[in-house]
């Protein structure tokens, strides 16, 4: 196995260990009956309310299927986001714990608490970056009939 088929496969079952831990992962293992691969995916939104909900949604065709992942988020949210556009393809989706991040003198008398996972959405055409937070749960939507 080449080394670049060896990094994908790693990516692949530390995306699925993360997923299992995460309400609606398990979903999300068994929609792609297999290795959950997001290539070619595209974030369809990333809606922040400090009211709520705050969504990221990304819409992915796979194997014949196709359907909406619903990221429910919380906590404190990071972003750094780039490039998004009228078409937001990625290259993939990575899930892992978050590292310790400093809290600024700023974000203490707000309750700061960072989110508790970092999902990086790889680049290949529009947007692309991190987003840090509590991953409340998954949900899985049907793609609406065009």
């Amino acid at each position: 196995m080449d080394e670049i088929l060896q990094i994908r496969v790693r990516a692949q079952q530390e995306l699925a260990a993360s997923l299992a831990d995460i309400p609606g992962g398990r979903d999300v293992l068994d929609w792609f009956d297999g290795p959950p691969e997001f290539g070619d995916a595209e974030i369809v939104s990333l809606h922040l309310d400090r009211r709520g909900p705050i969504t990221l949604r990304i819409a992915l065709d796979h194997c014949g299927k196709s359907a909406i992942f619903v990221f429910d988020l919380a906590a404190w949210i990071d972003t750094d986001l780039r490039g998004f556009s009228h078409q937001n393809v990625i290259s993939g989706l990575t899930l892992r714990r978050a590292e310790e991040r400093e809290v600024q003198p700023w974000e203490l008398g707000v309750g700061c608490r960072p989110g508790e996972w970092t999902i990086e959405l790889g680049p290949c055409f529009g947007a692309y970056g991190t987003i840090r937070a509590d991953i409340a749960r998954i949900v899985i939507e049907q793609v609406p009939d065009a």
